[in-house]
């Protein structure tokens, strides 16, 4: 009985993780904006000013079109 309830729970939090997964909860973006939506246009990490200008910089030098 206790192996059935244990079964049944990893069903359910697969279920959900699946779930989230396809409405694009679950995860980050990658290349396309539109299947995740707002989470694209939300920077995951935060600069500086002064590592702004640094990154800036180097992408000017390596020659990167913004």
């Amino acid at each position: 009985m206790a192996d059935l309830v244990v079964i049944s729970v990893l069903v359910v939090v697969v279920a959900l993780i699946v779930r989230g997964m396809r409405r694009g909860t679950v995860g980050g973006c990658e290349g396309n904006c539109g299947s995740c939506g707002q989470s694209c246009s939300t920077p995951r990490i935060k600069l500086t000013p002064e590592q702004e200008a640094r990154l800036a910089e180097i992408d000017k030098r390596s020659g990167v079109q913004q």
